[in-house]
């Protein structure tokens, strides 16, 4: 096959021709393509940049949206390794002199010694009961002798703890399958093995300190009698009953509660971390105190003047990323990538339009007002010393300043949430009807209030709380002291209940020394709280005097309006309607009646994170903004591989006539070659 080179055959320069005829076609789209692109490609990495600057000052704003920012105040200590304390949104400012005298401990008891971790004990059940232990006679505080064990003590329920029943089947029935069955039972108690030298003892802990956390352990035994010192019943420990029947194990620590002096008042604790003592304030009690420890209480605004700090800087350079990237310099000509840019200017008039506004009620209604404005370059300033004065002054507006918030007039009524549709404003409550529990008071006033003896073993009765049916609940055989001993049995063992305790309920038990009746209140409020008696077994109906036939007062819901217009009550909860939709209060005391006002606002850092979303999101202008560039560029980039495709074929058909015209001169010089020889012949034949 022969050969070719374009060009060869007419000596004419074919490549150089083709190039520039096809870059002629070529250049003059290609530049205006790149030109478009790159300014698209500028423009995108500025709106990238923009979008970077937004996000983080959308995360300082976000940190200012919590209310337990500003509101909750901090405590400090005279002594931290006595006593500290937390305080929530609701201390009150001031300060406590708090001295401790004991610290709370748990209880613990002990067994006999086994000679091995695998020595068979028995089979049954544990039940574990809590309370406090006393003297029988004077209700004082007793403690036991030097073997350990008590006589004259009673046992009365802690209302607050249930009641564990522990199964020791013949899989766990040795000294250490009973210490593993009680560990994996969740039943307050933990079980531990100890060698004292003399042989090994199962010790048994209460997890709760304080004097109503004991422990009593009543044993059902299959094959002994409980009042036996063999088999599982070697682990029986009651302290109403002598050590040689049921008092088979031996206390080696005392359930004991802090005692402490606050502000001068005696007080008694069963934790070291009592929270319900001053309100608002958790203390941490660590060692008996040698000397009063003063607890402040105040408003630390460091943390979030932080906070604010965050806010103004990340402002600030979202501010200058902007203004780099859409300046114009008319005395050089030159202007930045987003220069006249829509989404540029909406996005200013968002954020400025928000911080130049006016809140509605509160202390405070403007940046302003707690130090933060604005320069005559346009960047944010920050007075520090304005912000902690504010805080100092009213944290709760403060909070309503920056996030979703609402402050009430009322101290027992309070701002719990809202929703998105939920108004700002200042709106009155009012209150027709406050909450309350369902109750059954007994039909029957009860023969004695003293020395109520139940020897049956038929206690029984079953209560349905709230709509909630229980298992069969049994009282204790005993001998109680008072109709308040009977009333903290029968409340242990409702509160106890599987069934009960599943659905979230609870009642408080008690005595009417007036009318000689027992009471029983759900802890529930609303119109779905209720107390009834399903059954009850004769022993119980004559001690308690209640009844199936007795009929219980139903519990009823808050009632009231908000902003004037009707409100939806559940429980101690009203939420409003109108302007007030989704406004949602609680209500935990007082009366019926005018109740002040809640002032709800959605603050600056709520708004500013609504604006900025509304800007970033898939509709918004920046985003929308972004799709049409990134669009712009892929359009250009197909425009580039048609021009491209389009220049190749021209350069192909180019190159093909070329060709053609290369062969076609070849062919005419050839033939001139030709003529050229017979015209030279033709001329030596004729000079001969």
């Amino acid at each position: 096959m022969a050969l070719t080179s374009t060009g060869l055959g007419s000596g004419l320069n074919v490549e150089d021709l083709v190039t520039k005829l096809v870059a002629a076609e070529r250049d003059p789209a290609q530049k205006q393509l790149t030109a478009k692109a790159t300014t698209a490609t500028a423009k995108l990495t500025a709106l990238g940049t923009v979008r970077g600057a937004l996000s983080s000052f959308q995360s300082a704003v976000q940190a200012l949206e919590s209310a337990s920012k500003f509101v909750t105040p901090v405590t400090s200590s005279s002594d931290s390794t006595s006593v500290t304390a937390t305080a929530t949104a609701s201390a009150p400012l001031g300060s406590h002199a708090i001295s401790v005298s004991q610290l709370a401990q748990n209880q613990r008891v002990k067994t006999g010694v086994f000679n091995s971790v695998d020595a068979v004990i028995g089979t049954g059940k544990l039940i574990i009961d809590f309370g406090t232990i006393a003297d029988a006679t004077t209700g004082n505080a007793t403690t036991p002798d030097a073997s350990g064990n008590y006589s004259n003590a009673k046992f009365t329920t802690n209302t607050k703890r249930s009641t564990a029943t522990i199964n020791i089947d013949s899989q766990h029935n040795t000294l250490s399958g009973i210490r593993e069955a009680i560990n994996s039972a969740g039943a307050g108690v933990t079980a531990s093995i100890i060698n004292d030298g003399s042989g090994f003892r199962l010790v048994l802990s209460s997890d709760a300190t304080g004097e109503s956390n004991s422990m009593r352990i009543t044993v059902v035994d299959p094959d002994l009698s409980s009042t036996d010192t063999n088999g599982l019943s070697k682990l029986a420990y009651d302290v109403t009953r002598p050590s040689a029947s049921g008092q088979n194990l031996a206390e080696v620590q005392s359930g004991k509660s802090a005692k402490l002096k606050v502000d001068g008042v005696d007080v008694s604790s069963e934790s070291n971390t009592p929270s319900d003592i001053l309100s608002g304030i958790a203390l941490n009690l660590q060692k008996i105190t040698t000397a009063p420890v003063t607890i402040s209480v105040g408003r630390d605004p460091t943390n979030t003047s932080k906070l604010i700090d965050s806010f103004v800087t990340a402002y600030n350079e979202l501010s200058k990323t902007v203004s780099d990237v859409s300046y114009y310099d008319k005395a050089i000509g030159k202007a930045g990538a987003l220069q006249g840019e829509t989404s540029i200017r909406s996005l200013q008039y968002s954020l400025r339009s928000v911080m130049n506004s006016q809140l509605t009620g509160g202390t405070f209604t403007r940046l302003a007002d707690v130090g933060i404005g604005f320069a005559k370059d346009g960047t944010m300033t920050y007075d520090s010393s304005k912000f902690n004065a504010a805080i100092a002054k009213d944290s709760a507006s403060v909070a309503a300043l920056f996030g979703s918030y609402g402050v009430a007039t009322d101290t027992q009524l309070s701002y719990v949430s809202s929703t998105g549709s939920t108004k700002p404003g200042k709106y009155d409550v009012s209150i027709s009807q406050m909450a309350a529990q369902g109750a059954l008071t007994a039909g029957a006033v009860v023969p004695s209030a003293t020395n109520i003896n139940l020897t049956s073993t038929t206690n029984t009765l079953t209560v349905s709380v709230d709509g909630t049916t229980s298992g069969t609940i049994t009282l204790n055989a005993a001998n109680y002291a008072t109709t308040a001993d009977l009333a903290v049995e029968l409340q242990a063992k409702i509160n106890g209940d599987p069934t009960i305790k599943a659905a979230g309920g609870g009642v408080s038990v008690s005595f009417d020394v007036g009318t000689q009746k027992f009471a029983i209140t759900s802890n529930r409020y609303g119109a779905t709280s209720s107390v009834a008696i399903s059954s009850i077994s004769t022993d119980l109906n004559t001690a308690l005097g209640f009844a199936t036939s007795d009929t219980g007062t139903a519990g009823s819901d808050v009632a009231g309006s908000i902003g004037g217009n009707a409100a939806t009550g559940s429980g101690q909860y009203l939420t409003g309607s109108g302007a007030a939709i989704g406004l949602k209060v609680l209500i935990s005391g007082g009366a019926a009646g005018a109740r002040g006002t809640v002032s709800y606002n959605r603050g600056f850092a709520y708004q500013l994170d609504d604006a900025i979303n509304a800007q970033t999101a898939t509709t918004g202008m920046i985003a929308g903004r972004a799709n049409t560039l990134n669009s712009s560029i892929d359009a250009m980039n197909t425009q580039f591989t048609k021009l491209n495709t389009r220049m190749n074929e021209l350069e192909k058909r180019y190159r093909a006539q070329f060709t053609q015209l290369d062969i076609t001169i070849s062919k005419l010089q050839s033939t001139s070659s030709y003529l050229s020889q017979q015209l030279s012949a033709l001329s030596s034949l004729n000079s001969r």
